[in-house]
């Protein structure tokens, strides 16, 4: 979607968004071509031991070859992360939120996280819930960090519990994540909150609920963290989309690109999660 008129301020931000992008894509193409190479090398060794083993030997291995397979996964992912987290502390100053339709955007996102879950036979649902009557949710947005905002939240539901049962809400002015799970720890909630990092979350590490917070102040959403409920409850209230409606104009090339990017985005995020754990050594 384009915005009319053009955003205030637009010109002088952009040194800055170049100098983040650099910086995120220069890190994501060195942690990509990175794995690339390992996951060569990891194929090249597999089919060497085909071939240079006995079945009983190369059975044997299976275990080993499978926990790498994993950690390579989880590798791919931290340095999507690690990319992230690069230009987070700056989002709110670089990012220009743009009209956006959220309902739109969210039905897409349920229909790719399916696709992805059913392949993996995971027991997990996600659903999506409205308001009755309500039929559009114009905000001001950015797709690109809605999709990363839902797959970390993805991910933590995931990384928390099978089966998990998922619900986007949507009801006018708002956006409501919930999932059935054991909830946020309270230092967790509490960063959320105000960003104040407890000694556990030093050190058990992880930048996913840090990446969601980042991203939600960069989009001007107000995170809410509701604590009278079971599992994770988040409440997004959302800005007034603030351009008129003959403004908007939807691109199909650019609209086609950004459902490529989305699947790519959720399957990286989400594939370490669904793999069958590892066997035991």
């Amino acid at each position: 979607m384009n915005r009319c008129p053009a955003a205030k301020g637009d010109t002088m931000q952009t040194n800055e968004q170049e100098l983040a992008m650099a910086l995120r894509g220069g890190l994501q193409g060195r942690f990509r071509n990175s794995f690339h190479m390992l996951e060569a090398a990891f194929e090249v060794l597999d089919d060497q031991m085909v071939h240079s083993v006995t079945p009983a030997q190369y059975d044997a291995l299976r275990p080993l070859f499978a926990q790498i397979n994993a950690q390579l996964l989880l590798l791919r992912r931290l340095g999507e992360h690690a990319a992230d987290a690069a230009i987070a502390p700056v989002l709110q100053q670089i990012c220009t939120p743009q009209p956006m339709e959220l309902l739109s955007q969210l039905q897409e996102l349920e229909q790719v996280f399916h696709e992805i879950v059913a392949q993996a036979r995971a027991r997990v649902t996600v659903r999506l819930e409205l308001d009755e009557g309500l039929q559009t949710l114009l905000t001001m947005g950015d797709p690109a960090l809605l999709d990363g905002l839902l797959a970390n939240l993805f991910s933590n539901s995931l990384a928390a519990q099978q089966p998990v049962h998922i619900t986007l809400a949507c009801m006018p002015g708002a956006f409501l994540y919930r999932d059935d799970g054991p909830g946020l720890p309270p230092d967790a909630a509490e960063f959320l909150r105000s960003g104040t990092w407890s000694g556990r979350l030093l050190e058990q590490g992880g930048l996913g609920l840090p990446l969601v917070r980042a991203y939600a102040q960069a989009m001007g959403w107000t995170l809410t963290v509701q604590d009278d409920a079971p599992g994770t409850v988040l409440r997004f209230d959302l800005p007034p989309c603030d351009v008129p409606l003959d403004c908007m104009v939807l691109q199909s090339d650019a609209a086609a690109q950004g459902r490529q990017w989305r699947r790519q985005r959720l399957r990286e995020e989400l594939d370490p999660l669904l793999a069958p754990p590892p066997e035991t050594l």
